[in-house]
């Protein structure tokens, strides 16, 4: 489990394809507070920003607060599972309703349990 704010944020700015100059954009911390934060960080110095400074980074990551202090994912999903979210998220709608075609064209492979659980892209 990661306790280090910074490099949680790192990864999730990694998985998103965004850039830590895009975070200061989006988020209103200023960039040189981002960089140094990851930079402390990679030198194995953990470091926290202010709470405000946390909600507003969660919140354009599309993560909570307690996910970039523990490194534990809000919805429960493996890091494979997040990553494959967070690419997902990445597609135009013409790609995702295809990678949700292959997805249902998959599962056609084993027995049904009830009712699908995935729903219409949209």
């Amino acid at each position: 489990m990661s306790l280090d704010f910074w490099d949680t944020v790192r990864q999730r700015l990694v998985a998103l394809g965004k850039s830590q100059t895009w975070l200061a954009e989006q988020s209103g911390v200023k960039r040189t507070a981002i960089n140094n934060g990851i930079g402390r960080s990679a030198e194995g110095k953990m470091s926290s920003p202010s709470v405000e400074s946390a909600y507003a980074i969660a919140r354009v990551l599309d993560t909570t607060v307690e996910h970039l202090l523990t490194g534990q994912d809000p919805h429960g999903l493996a890091p494979d599972e997040r990553e494959l979210v967070d690419s997902y998220r990445r597609l135009d709608d013409r790609d995702r309703q295809e990678v949700f075609g292959i997805i249902m064209l998959k599962l056609e492979r084993y027995p049904q349990k009830g009712a699908s659980r995935l729903g219409a892209v949209g």
